[in-house]
């Protein structure tokens, strides 16, 4: 017989993964929040304009962070697991391309 899981704090990961996701999800009729909220604060939303690095990607880090930090804190609660390892990899993608960009525009410019 498996052994449930109850759900706590740690189920509270799943959502900040989702929320992550949907933050940058284009919905049906190509609302995107991330841009919406950069065109509120009249930011750009890539480096070079109209092409380049999409700024609006980095906002899904924090969200990331938030999974693995609450996920890592309460482990034995239900979907803590899953995220855990869901958000690792998502935040070590994002950190690795942001780094990378970073790397790669200041190399460039020399």
């Amino acid at each position: 017989m498996a052994i449930k899981k109850p759900f706590g704090y740690g189920s509270l990961s799943i959502i900040f993964l989702l929320s992550g996701f949907l933050i940058n999800y284009k919905f049906g009729n190509g609302f995107i929040v991330t841009h919406y909220l950069f065109n509120i604060i009249g930011l750009d939303k890539y480096s070079n304009g109209t092409d380049g690095f999409n700024y609006p990607f980095l906002a899904s880090i924090p969200f990331w962070l938030a999974t693995v930090l609450v996920s890592k804190r309460h482990i034995n609660d239900f979907g803590a697991v899953v995220s855990k390892m869901i958000g690792e990899f998502l935040l070590a993608i994002s950190m690795i391309v942001t780094i990378h960009f970073i790397i790669l525009s200041i190399w460039i410019k020399f």
